[in-house]
């Protein structure tokens, strides 16, 4: 899945349980994501530039990144 260039913010829940969801790729555009917004996704692994915010979330949660 692919976040659109544009969003801002990604909101708590918007993709919680999602267990299916292996690949997110995230724009640096994103400045600001929820805490719990990928809650569950146990298989996930975030894409998305090296020192935006999806990286420090990535890195907070413990979740798999790629720099792209």
């Amino acid at each position: 899945m692919t976040i659109p260039a544009g969003v801002k913010k990604i909101w708590g829940d918007a993709f919680k349980g999602c267990k299916n969801l292996t690949n997110v790729t995230i724009p640096a555009g994103v400045t600001e994501i929820e805490r719990s917004a990928f809650s569950g996704c146990k298989k996930l692994t975030i894409h998305a530039p090296a020192g935006s915010a999806a990286e420090q979330y990535a890195k907070k949660y413990k979740i798999p990144f790629e720099a792209i």
